[in-house]
């Protein structure tokens, strides 16, 4: 769930000006990025609406856990006010270890996958399964008998014997640089791809891992949707595209995920205002674009896969936090994460929680980009609502970068700025988050009847 953005002009993708501003060449360089023909809706796809979904901090249950699962799912359903329409499960497959989990059991002991669907099912709710594959290597070992095939074959026959709908998001964050199935990571923390920090798992590599995985749940558990999502930034200092690279097929993609964070990359100071458009740019601008131009020299993320390929799209996982900043005194530092999140100027300044749920339905305040006329072919938003300690790096200066290291991240609506602490903010942050999602944009259940499939009733 990281995210590093920057903004470097000199790192515009020069080669896509023409597809992302104005017409330079006659040649098209997104021709084959678009369909030939009609588009159906995806698996599960509603019809107009967004499914409000989340993700929860598992990591203190160890026993018992559909019960208890079903409880914390409840419990933040009625703390937002609204019962949400997809919870959220990360798995490793494998873990380090090259063990790979099975739909009734997890590899590290943790909470298996037909638990958490269980639970999920209970409340009502659709389950969100993000496998993780910590040696993505063994996902090429890919016959008949290799252990990657054998074991994903029988997670998928699992998932489609368990017959209700579900979400598979293999593999996400590919385009960044903090994980294994990644082209590089960052290893002396420069913010720059270097010499020696590939990792050997190239794009291609990761195009054929994806589908290797997706086929088989193709094959059987056509219950299941799947979705690909890289994260929204750009890392590595070198001119690339950020996501058709590692754009699996059509194919095999059911709903385009994104990853979006709010986490002061220039360290705004107390009393900064939150562009209201930010969530909107990161939509729509990698972090190549040049900021100081009016044109978008970047890669156009919901254009391209929204408007174009029609993919209905999932913010797989948002959040917003300053909480992290030990450099500024206790209140301060309250203050500023609270003003991030939430705060409200005019139309044009205010916090990530209404760039992400503001809409044109909502009374209370007045947004540049509400959610239902700027981005209709968002259909599901994941709030990443889990706290935790975290390596995380900031532009301090033109090219100067500073690491806060294993402090405290709280992304959670709700949640403070001390560890163990009660939040100063947190009920204006709840209250604020039941007003913008009441409206009945906001979906609680997911429409079974799209994409062209039959699945179990709950």
């Amino acid at each position: 769930m990281k995210r590093h953005p920057f903004c470097v002009g000199a790192l515009a993708l020069v080669s896509l000006l023409s597809a992302c501003t104005s017409n330079v060449s006659n040649a098209d360089p997104f021709a084959a990025d678009k369909p030939s023909g009609p588009v159906k809706p995806g698996i599960y796809e509603p019809k107009r609406g967004v499914y409000l979904g989340a993700a929860l901090d598992t990591s203190e249950i160890v026993s018992n856990a559909v019960p208890t699962l079903t409880a914390q799912m409840q419990s933040f359903d009625r703390t937002a006010g609204k019962n949400h329409a997809l919870y959220m499960h990360f798995l490793q497959f494998p873990n380090l270890q090259g063990e790979f989990a099975t739909w009734d059991t997890d590899a590290n002991g943790w909470i298996p996958a037909a638990q958490f669907a269980q639970a999920t099912s209970d409340v009502g709710a659709t389950p969100i399964l993000t496998l993780e594959p910590y040696v993505p290597s063994a996902i090429l070992d890919w016959k008949p008998g290799s252990k990657a095939f054998e074991a994903t074959k029988l997670f998928a026959q699992g998932a489609g014997k368990w017959g209700k709908p579900l979400f598979i998001r293999f593999a996400h964050e590919m385009n960044g640089s903090w994980y294994p199935w990644a082209e590089w990571t960052d290893k002396n923390e420069n913010m720059q791809r270097d010499i020696g920090e590939e990792t050997g798992f190239t794009a291609e590599n990761y195009r054929q891992a994806y589908r290797n995985v997706a086929l088989m749940f193709r094959q059987y558990a056509p219950n299941a949707a799947l979705i690909w999502c890289p994260n929204s930034g750009l890392l590595g200092g070198d001119k690339r595209d950020v996501f058709r690279p590692f754009y699996p097929g059509d194919d095999v993609v059911d709903w385009v995920g994104i990853d979006i964070y709010e986490r002061g990359w220039n360290l705004p100071m107390p009393g900064a205002h939150l562009w209201g458009g930010q969530f909107g740019f990161n939509l729509t601008h990698d972090m190549t674009d040049d900021t100081s131009t009016k044109a978008n020299e970047s890669v156009n993320f919901y254009q391209l896969y929204g408007k174009w390929k029609k993919k209905p799209i999932m913010i797989c996982e948002t959040g917003a936090t300053l909480s992290y900043r030990v450099d500024l005194p206790l209140d301060e530092r309250a203050q500023i994460t609270k003003d991030w999140k939430i705060g409200y100027w005019n139309n044009a300044e205010y916090g990530w929680l209404q760039g992400v749920y503001g809409t044109s339905q909502y009374q209370g305040q007045k947004f540049t980009e509400p959610l239902d006329v700027a981005f209709p072919q968002v259909k599901a938003i994941v709030w990443f609502q889990i706290a935790k300690r975290e390596f995380i790096p900031a532009q301090s200066g033109p090219g100067k970068y500073v690491w806060f290291k294993n402090d405290w991240a709280d992304y959670r609506i709700g949640g403070g700025v001390e560890e163990n602490a009660k939040a100063r903010f947190g009920q204006q942050e709840v209250d604020l988050y039941r007003a913008l999602t009441k409206n009945g944009y906001f979906l609680s259940k997911i429409e079974t009847k799209t994409g062209g499939i039959k699945v179990a009733k709950k």
